[in-house]
């Protein structure tokens, strides 16, 4: 499945040259505000790289972090998560994080589009699926130019960091993305 290219990105393995910039922009509170974690280690970015070596991306039931980079240069930028649902492998879900200084650029639009292409056109995938904290506006916002549709707002429906947050659910088919 990889290395995917797009005019100005490189969707590929993680590489011990990513592990400073994944772990600096882990540690990023704003970065972390609507993402599971409120800081990451350079343990838990090691051993999420070994874990990956023995890993191929779409195993159903794995998450599978994809490292984005520039083609020029092959600077790492951010990642995308992939989930091939074990329930039933024709579904995925997604999740995207790009560090600040690659954020406003275009490259997560970009990056899932590569990668929704991939799955829609060379793999079983019919459903593509993610979930976002309804305050992040920049990833719904994102979801719903990728043609992605907005199926659920699910209303303090997750423990969240101390609190009882709302959840947006976002959806798109395949041939919904194939009549974009």
């Amino acid at each position: 499945m990889l290395p995917l290219y797009t005019a100005r990105l490189v969707l590929r393995t993680f590489t011990e040259a990513d592990i400073d910039i994944f772990v600096a922009y882990r540690n990023d509170p704003d970065i972390a505000r609507y993402q599971s974690w409120e800081t990451y280690s350079y343990t838990e970015a090691r051993t999420l790289l070994e874990n990956q070596q023995d890993q191929q991306p779409g195993t159903p039931g794995q998450w599978y972090q994809i490292a984005i980079a520039n083609q020029a240069g092959n600077q790492f930028i951010g990642d995308c998560a992939l989930h091939i649902h074990s329930h039933e492998p024709r579904q995925a879900t997604i999740g995207i994080t790009l560090g600040q200084s690659s954020q406003g650029q275009g490259f997560a639009r970009e990056a899932l589009t590569k990668l929704f292409d991939h799955l829609f056109n060379h793999t079983p995938i019919h459903r593509i699926t993610a979930d976002v904290d309804p305050r992040n506006t920049s990833s719904w916002t994102l979801l719903e130019k990728l043609g992605m549709r907005r199926e659920g707002h699910l209303v303090k429906s997750l423990w969240f960091k101390g609190d009882w947050v709302d959840e947006y659910l976002y959806a798109i088919l395949r041939e919904e993305w194939q009549d974009l």
